[in-house]
Protein backbone atom coordinates (compact mmCIF):
# COMPACT_ATOMS: atom_id res chain seq x y z
CA UNK A 1 0.00 0.00 0.00
CA UNK A 2 1.49 3.37 -1.09
CA UNK A 3 1.39 6.23 1.29
CA UNK A 4 0.49 10.08 -0.17
CA UNK A 5 2.24 13.01 1.20
CA UNK A 6 2.30 16.59 0.07
CA UNK A 7 5.03 18.58 -0.69
CA UNK A 8 5.39 22.24 -0.48
CA UNK A 9 7.62 24.57 -2.11
CA UNK A 10 7.87 28.06 -1.56
CA UNK A 11 9.95 30.79 -3.58
CA UNK A 12 10.17 34.58 -3.24
CA UNK A 13 12.06 37.16 -5.67
CA UNK A 14 13.22 40.62 -4.70
CA UNK A 15 14.26 42.75 -7.58
CA UNK A 16 14.48 46.67 -8.24
CA UNK A 17 13.05 47.55 -11.73
CA UNK A 18 13.71 50.54 -13.43
CA UNK A 19 11.46 52.01 -16.47
CA UNK A 20 12.11 55.36 -18.62
CA UNK A 21 10.96 57.08 -21.49
CA UNK A 22 12.80 60.07 -23.57
CA UNK A 23 11.27 62.47 -26.41
CA UNK A 24 14.63 64.03 -28.25
CA UNK A 25 13.26 67.15 -30.42
CA UNK A 26 15.10 70.91 -31.43
CA UNK A 27 14.54 74.00 -30.58
CA UNK A 28 13.20 76.68 -33.53
CA UNK A 29 15.62 79.15 -33.10
CA UNK A 30 16.04 81.54 -35.58
CA UNK A 31 19.90 83.21 -36.21
CA UNK A 32 19.45 86.15 -35.65
CA UNK A 33 22.73 87.07 -34.11
CA UNK A 34 25.85 84.48 -33.88
CA UNK A 35 24.89 80.59 -32.94
CA UNK A 36 27.27 81.61 -29.58
CA UNK A 37 25.48 84.42 -28.59
CA UNK A 38 21.78 83.17 -29.01
CA UNK A 39 23.53 80.07 -27.54
CA UNK A 40 24.23 82.49 -24.47
CA UNK A 41 20.62 84.21 -24.38
CA UNK A 42 19.17 80.81 -24.38
CA UNK A 43 21.15 79.48 -21.33
CA UNK A 44 20.42 82.70 -19.88
CA UNK A 45 16.85 83.03 -19.78
CA UNK A 46 16.59 78.36 -19.02
CA UNK A 47 18.90 79.34 -16.14
CA UNK A 48 15.69 81.75 -14.95
CA UNK A 49 13.62 78.98 -15.05
CA UNK A 50 15.71 76.74 -12.96
CA UNK A 51 18.11 74.84 -15.27
CA UNK A 52 21.15 74.59 -14.25
CA UNK A 53 24.62 73.91 -16.28
CA UNK A 54 26.37 70.61 -16.58
CA UNK A 55 28.46 69.53 -18.96
CA UNK A 56 27.59 72.03 -21.57
CA UNK A 57 23.93 71.60 -21.70
CA UNK A 58 21.15 73.29 -19.39
CA UNK A 59 19.34 70.05 -17.07
CA UNK A 60 16.03 70.81 -15.05
CA UNK A 61 14.69 67.59 -12.88
CA UNK A 62 11.78 67.46 -10.82
CA UNK A 63 8.93 64.75 -10.53
CA UNK A 64 10.75 62.18 -12.21
CA UNK A 65 11.30 63.96 -15.22
CA UNK A 66 14.67 65.48 -16.71
CA UNK A 67 14.89 68.00 -19.23
CA UNK A 68 18.28 68.62 -20.70
CA UNK A 69 18.23 71.49 -23.17
CA UNK A 70 21.73 71.56 -25.46
CA UNK A 71 22.16 75.58 -25.99
CA UNK A 72 24.68 75.49 -28.89
CA UNK A 73 22.24 72.85 -31.35
CA UNK A 74 18.81 73.39 -29.19
CA UNK A 75 18.30 69.90 -29.09
CA UNK A 76 16.02 68.69 -26.29
CA UNK A 77 15.64 65.64 -24.71
CA UNK A 78 13.04 65.21 -21.44
CA UNK A 79 13.10 62.08 -20.37
CA UNK A 80 10.86 60.30 -17.39
CA UNK A 81 12.11 57.38 -14.95
CA UNK A 82 10.82 55.42 -12.71
CA UNK A 83 12.08 52.99 -10.07
CA UNK A 84 10.09 50.15 -7.97
CA UNK A 85 11.07 47.53 -5.64
CA UNK A 86 9.69 44.36 -5.86
CA UNK A 87 8.97 41.81 -3.97
CA UNK A 88 6.79 38.80 -4.89
CA UNK A 89 6.16 35.95 -2.84
CA UNK A 90 4.74 32.31 -4.06
CA UNK A 91 4.17 28.75 -2.45
CA UNK A 92 3.17 25.38 -4.91
CA UNK A 93 2.35 22.01 -3.75
CA UNK A 94 1.59 18.99 -4.90
CA UNK A 95 1.18 14.90 -4.00
CA UNK A 96 4.17 12.43 -3.91
CA UNK A 97 3.55 8.73 -3.38
CA UNK A 98 6.48 6.81 -1.84
CA UNK A 99 6.07 3.92 -3.46
CA UNK A 100 5.09 4.95 -7.31
CA UNK A 101 6.48 8.04 -9.88
CA UNK A 102 8.87 10.88 -9.60
CA UNK A 103 10.77 10.97 -5.97
CA UNK A 104 10.24 13.94 -3.85
CA UNK A 105 13.42 15.80 -4.86
CA UNK A 106 12.07 15.40 -8.74
CA UNK A 107 8.48 16.97 -7.75
CA UNK A 108 10.29 19.83 -5.64
CA UNK A 109 12.34 20.50 -8.59
CA UNK A 110 9.09 20.86 -10.68
CA UNK A 111 7.56 22.79 -8.24
CA UNK A 112 10.38 25.54 -8.19
CA UNK A 113 11.38 25.88 -11.61
CA UNK A 114 7.35 26.47 -12.05
CA UNK A 115 7.04 28.77 -9.29
CA UNK A 116 10.11 31.17 -10.43
CA UNK A 117 9.00 30.83 -13.85
CA UNK A 118 5.46 32.44 -12.91
CA UNK A 119 7.56 34.76 -10.33
CA UNK A 120 9.76 36.09 -13.12
CA UNK A 121 6.04 36.50 -15.30
CA UNK A 122 4.80 38.57 -12.60
CA UNK A 123 8.15 40.77 -12.67
CA UNK A 124 7.96 41.24 -16.05
CA UNK A 125 4.09 41.96 -15.63
CA UNK A 126 5.46 44.72 -13.15
CA UNK A 127 7.96 45.85 -15.34
CA UNK A 128 5.56 46.55 -17.76
CA UNK A 129 3.13 48.64 -15.54
CA UNK A 130 6.04 50.63 -14.52
CA UNK A 131 7.05 51.39 -17.84
CA UNK A 132 3.42 52.51 -18.91
CA UNK A 133 3.87 54.89 -15.71
CA UNK A 134 6.82 56.19 -17.01
CA UNK A 135 5.54 57.30 -20.35
CA UNK A 136 2.09 58.13 -19.15
CA UNK A 137 4.23 60.95 -17.17
CA UNK A 138 6.63 62.03 -20.29
CA UNK A 139 3.10 62.48 -22.13
CA UNK A 140 1.46 64.48 -19.06
CA UNK A 141 4.46 66.70 -18.79
CA UNK A 142 5.78 67.14 -22.44
CA UNK A 143 2.93 69.70 -23.09
CA UNK A 144 3.89 71.88 -20.23
CA UNK A 145 7.54 71.13 -21.38
CA UNK A 146 6.70 72.59 -24.76
CA UNK A 147 4.58 75.31 -23.92
CA UNK A 148 7.32 76.76 -21.56
CA UNK A 149 10.13 76.11 -24.17
CA UNK A 150 8.26 78.13 -26.64
CA UNK A 151 7.73 80.92 -24.62
CA UNK A 152 11.80 80.64 -24.05
CA UNK A 153 12.07 80.78 -27.57
CA UNK A 154 9.86 83.75 -28.20
CA UNK A 155 11.88 85.58 -25.30
CA UNK A 156 15.14 84.98 -26.51
CA UNK A 157 14.01 86.10 -30.25
CA UNK A 158 12.46 89.46 -29.03
CA UNK A 159 15.98 89.91 -26.78
CA UNK A 160 18.04 89.24 -29.81
CA UNK A 161 16.15 91.34 -32.36
CA UNK A 162 16.54 94.35 -30.20
CA UNK A 163 20.52 93.49 -29.89
CA UNK A 164 20.11 93.04 -33.77
CA UNK A 165 18.71 96.65 -34.04
CA UNK A 166 21.38 97.81 -31.57
CA UNK A 167 24.14 97.01 -33.37
CA UNK A 168 22.02 98.55 -36.55
CA UNK A 169 21.81 102.21 -35.13
CA UNK A 170 19.88 104.15 -32.77
CA UNK A 171 16.92 102.91 -31.95
CA UNK A 172 14.13 105.75 -32.40
CA UNK A 173 11.29 103.49 -31.59
CA UNK A 174 10.57 99.85 -29.81
CA UNK A 175 6.60 99.01 -28.78
CA UNK A 176 6.06 95.67 -27.45
CA UNK A 177 2.70 93.60 -27.08
CA UNK A 178 3.67 90.17 -25.15
CA UNK A 179 -0.07 88.99 -25.06
CA UNK A 180 -0.33 89.62 -29.07
CA UNK A 181 3.36 88.47 -29.74
CA UNK A 182 4.48 91.92 -31.60
CA UNK A 183 7.60 94.16 -31.38
CA UNK A 184 8.31 96.92 -33.05
CA UNK A 185 11.46 98.67 -33.46
CA UNK A 186 12.19 101.91 -35.06
CA UNK A 187 15.59 102.02 -36.16
CA UNK A 188 17.50 105.48 -37.65
CA UNK A 189 20.60 104.21 -39.60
Amino acid sequence: MSRAYRIKVAEKLSRDITASDEICSDLEILEILAPEQMGELLKGKLAERGFEEKDGTMTRQGNGVTITVDPKSGEVRVKADATESVELKAEKDDWGYDDVGPSKEIIEKRLQEGLKKDLEKRADAKQQQLQQKATERLEGEMSEVRGELNRVVNEITREALKIKARSLGEIKEMSEDAEAGTLTIKVEV
